[in-house]
């Protein structure tokens, strides 16, 4: 009897501290869960805080990005426009240059035109003027004869060198190291030198010929000397006629 008395009072004081405990076990769980859901939000929370930064500071770093490339694009877009100017100033330079450049060579080479006593004497294109005659230096090497020919179908012919001044002009007009073939030739019988024109050669101060005879019937001018030479040779022709 005891004993079960003593059975049912251990029941009774187990079961009162079991019930005692339960809402403690509550209150415990509860209280775990809540802060275990303040730490979740919190570090939810941070995270965001994170994420927001993260992206605050991504977006200053693009911002001040920007901000850089804009001068540097400036700056660009300045050179740009600078050597854009220039190269047109260059451009409308030489135009300008080429445009009076040729104005210029188109006056000196079609109109020529020099005053001789109150006349006036017009060469044509590519001719050089000098003391009333006209005249034309070939850069072609040929033979006396296809020289001669040249000149015919140009309405001229080989020079005939009436004094020290046309001498001087042709030998000055001559490129250094490219003789040219004259009017005077060499008659067989008589061996005697005749111009173009049928007049004969009659040596003077300013003009001996030199050279050898033999063979050697056509005269060719230098810029510092007129000698005999065979007339198949070659050299270049030299053309004259008279201006208008």
């Amino acid at each position: 009897m005891n004993v079960a008395n003593k059975q049912h009072g251990f029941r009774c004081k187990f079961s009162t501290e079991v019930a005692e405990l339960e809402p403690k076990g509550l209150f415990m769980l509860r209280h775990i869960s809540s802060l275990f859901s303040r730490y979740h939000h919190k570090n939810t929370f941070e995270e965001m805080e994170n994420e927001d930064g993260y992206m605050m500071l991504k977006n200053h770093f693009k911002s001040r990005k920007r901000s850089k490339d804009v001068p540097l694009y400036l700056q660009y877009h300045c050179l740009l426009l600078v050597f854009g100017c220039i190269g047109i100033l260059i451009f409308i330079t030489a135009v300008i240059g080429l445009n009076f450049w040729f104005k210029k060579m188109d006056f000196s080479q079609k109109e020529n035109i020099t005053s001789l006593a109150g006349n006036n004497f017009v060469c044509p294109e590519d001719w050089l003027w000098n003391q009333g005659k006209c005249y034309r230096f070939s850069t072609f090497s040929k033979t006396w004869n296809e020289s001669q020919r040249d000149c015919a179908k140009l309405q001229a012919h080989l020079p005939v060198i009436q004094n020290s001044k046309e001498l001087e002009f042709i030998q000055k007009s001559l490129k250094l190291g490219h003789p040219g073939w004259i009017g005077l030739y060499m008659i067989s019988p008589g061996k005697q030198w005749m111009w173009i024109n049928e007049h004969l050669f009659v040596e003077q101060k300013h003009f001996t010929m030199i050279g050898s005879m033999d063979n050697m019937n056509c005269a060719v001018i230098t810029r510092s000397q007129v000698y005999s030479e065979d007339c198949d040779s070659k050299f270049n022709g030299i053309c004259q006629r008279d201006a208008v």
